[in-house]
């Protein structure tokens, strides 16, 4: 009994799998002119070509089933349970296998589907073994089916294009803080004549791994490209500051379907290779927190890590003649360590303008330097701005990893001073009002009892 139930699950399964044939067709007329179309999900030759976008007439059903008449109109007239035979041409049914057409075995309608398998039509006579003297024009399954393709695909890592990259997929090159950019062109092949939209194409791609252990993934939503256009999108992955210096997988999934319901699938598969070099720091992250005003203050936060594989020695400089800044900073910044501080900036009071702040890091045996330069503006109703910074290396986001801290702010001693008089007013402020609030709650205890 129990080898019974197997072997019924087993049939169960293979008609299951053989349900999932993708077939092309291809269908040439007598005046020349080729028709093809692909069917998904059918096995039976009845079955694909009634879905298919060919008109077909077929006989009635008799000893040896139904035999094909015509297609698209051509060919010959249904009489019962056969065809009015011309005697000179018939359509004749063939297999493709390989790059070669096969005459098939079998009538159409009892061919049974194997995925990727093309079958062909063509108005034919007959040699003296009633063999075809015609086939079809040789069309393979990627030539009818695949009509959704990767025409190219440009790898660019922080402006620059990788050579080792393209739309067969291989190896991208980072560093630390890196920003990839997939620019994928796909092409809908369809020609004008045939008029058939692609449609609902999606387009994911996943960076596995790379995270500490997460992925990074980037989509692009479902829209649809016209016969013979094209159209080009851009995958982007910014690759973790602290990630480990490792071999990852990037791989990207496009899928769609044709207006008719036909599928397109195709994955590709980069590498992605994380180099550390020995030395390298890099400015993470440079804010200024409130607007700056003439005679207020305004915070400026930074962050800097350490993206290489050794630990630095670090002289921080940050400074402005006009702001009276000239700040030095000196500490050693392990590999993967954020080094943050923040400074307050004094607005000067009677001189409205822009005043560039130059922050730069210097570390290394070679003295290796990373600059950055922002402007902060003063006036009445002026704001500060970041403006773009210039550096050799390229900011990213931190994800994760230790932090060194410094003990305290600078602040010069008159802004300590400042900031303890703002926090005294508030504290007797809040001390009056505590006072008034108890006064209030003693006299309505008093008046109730």
């Amino acid at each position: 009994m129990k080898l019974y139930v197997v072997f019924l699950i087993w049939i169960v399964c293979l008609a299951g799998a053989a349900s999932a044939a993708d077939v092309g067709i291809v269908a040439e007329f007598p005046d020349g002119s080729v028709k093809t179309d692909c069917v998904s999900d059918l096995t039976s030759g009845y079955d694909i070509l009634q879905q298919s976008a060919f008109d077909v007439s077929w006989s009635g059903s008799g000893v040896f089933g139904r035999s094909l008449c015509k297609i698209d109109g051509v060919g010959d007239e249904v009489s019962g349970t056969v065809c009015e035979w011309d005697p000179n041409v018939f359509w004749a049914f063939f297999i493709l296998d390989g790059n070669v057409w096969q005459v098939a075995s079998v009538g159409a309608e009892s061919y049974t589907g194997v995925d990727k398998d093309v079958i062909g039509f063509v108005r034919s006579g007959f040699d003296f073994t009633f063999s075809p003297t015609e086939e079809p024009l040789l069309k393979t399954y990627e030539q009818v089916c695949e009509k959704l393709k990767v025409e190219d695909i440009k790898v660019y890592v922080d402006g620059k294009k990788e050579s080792g990259a393209d739309e067969d997929g291989g190896k991208i090159d980072v560093i630390p803080g890196s920003k990839v950019e997939l620019k994928i062109n796909l092409e809908n092949l369809y020609t004008d004549d045939e008029d058939v939209d692609i449609e609902e194409i999606t387009i994911e791609g996943t960076l596995e791994d790379i995270d500490g252990g997460s992925d990074i993934e980037d989509e692009i939503n479902e829209f649809d490209i016209s016969s013979e256009k094209d159209k080009e999108v851009t995958l982007k992955f910014d690759i973790p500051l602290d990630v480990e210096e490792d071999d990852y997988d990037l791989i990207v999934e496009i899928s769609g379907n044709n207006e008719r319901g036909f599928p397109y699938s195709q994955e590709i598969e980069f590498e992605v290779e994380v180099n550390k070099e020995n030395h390298g720091l890099i400015f993470n992250k440079i804010l200024l927190d409130v607007d700056g005003v003439c005679g207020l203050s305004s915070k400026l936060s930074l962050e800097l890590i350490n993206i290489g594989s050794n630990e630095e020695s670090v002289e921080l400089a940050i400074s402005n003649e006009d702001l009276g800044l000239n700040n030095m900073d000196k500490f050693k910044l392990e590999p993967e360590n954020v080094y943050i501080k923040n400074y307050l900036l004094f607005m000067p009071e009677n001189k409205a303008g822009k005043f560039p702040i130059t922050i730069s890091a210097v570390y290394g045996d070679d003295r290796e330097t990373e600059i950055k330069e922002i402007n902060v503006r003063c006036g009445l109703k002026q704001v500060a701005e970041t403006l773009n910074a210039k550096s050799a290396n390229n900011n990213g986001n931190l994800n994760s990893g230790s932090h060194h801290v410094p003990e305290a702010m600078n602040i010069e001693e008159n802004q300590k001073l400042s900031s303890l008089k703002n926090k005294g007013i508030i504290i007797t402020v809040a001390l009056a009002n505590l006072f008034v609030l108890s006064l209030i709650i003693f006299l309505i205890f008093k008046f109730l009892v």
